[in-house]
């Protein structure tokens, strides 16, 4: 077995480098993505009035 050229492991290893930075990006999207995000306190509002107008009704 031959050893592999220098240049051709830099190469490879620079290139496993990019994709696992690429990789690490889309899991910090995803984990973002999958937060659940908080009410804005007027919506809350919103549906605290339509839940007492409904009950009044």
């Amino acid at each position: 077995m031959s050893t592999p050229d220098p240049g051709e492991l830099d190469r490879r290893i620079a290139e496993l480098q990019r994709q696992v930075q690429a990789l690490r990006a889309r899991v910090e999207w995803l984990e973002q993505s999958l937060t659940p995000r908080l009410d804005h306190p007027v919506d809350r509002a919103t549906v605290r009035e339509k839940v007492a107008y409904d009950w009044q009704a």
